[in-house]
């Protein structure tokens, strides 16, 4: 790897040097060999300025800092590179463990045999009672794709919900 410091405004000091290489190595575990790191430091009257530029093997990251401290800067720039790095990691490795689908199915079918199944969230609101028709017309102006109402034929809970037929359908609970 590659690493040019460069130093404006001010003489480049061997413990800003270590501190720059030590942080790109850490970044370098997300992206893999990092082929070259351009590094520019700038000191003006009251803002420390880091400037980084990395390239790996198909990608190019960038990332600006500014503190009243060079070391919080450095540190600033290097965490947003990581953050950016370890997106990219996620990205290349999610894209080829989760191809058909089949791993996640499994995974969550497993979690529920366990019991480990958790509700992320929940929503409460009022049933209405209507029609079918009345339901069906109504989710066809919303956004959602199903509709939870009091059948007012027969006073029961029921389900309408989009098709990817673009049909309605309807669920009715059997007592």
């Amino acid at each position: 790897m590659k690493i040019s410091i460069t130093s404006r405004h001010e003489k480049l000091t061997e413990g800003l040097k270590n501190h720059v290489e030590d942080k790109i190595e850490r970044v370098e575990k997300f992206l893999g060999k990092i082929k070259e790191a351009h590094v520019i430091l700038n000191f003006e009257k009251k803002v420390h300025v880091c400037e980084v530029t990395l390239s790996a093997k198909n990608l190019k990251l960038s990332a600006k800092a500014t503190s009243r401290d060079m070391y919080q800067s450095i540190d600033a720039a290097l965490t947003r590179l990581e953050t950016q790095a370890h997106k990219q990691k996620d990205k290349r490795v999610g894209h080829h463990r989760h191809g058909d689908g089949r791993e996640v199915l499994e995974d969550v079918s497993q979690e529920v045999e366990k019991g480990e199944v958790k509700v992320i969230k929940a929503k409460k609101f009022a049933v209405k009672p209507l029609t079918v028709e009345e339901a069906a017309q109504q989710l066809s102006f919303s956004k959602d794709v199903f509709l939870v109402f009091l059948n007012a034929e027969n006073d029961r809970t029921s389900v309408v919900y989009k098709r990817t037929d673009n049909h309605v359908g309807l669920i009715e609970p059997e007592y």
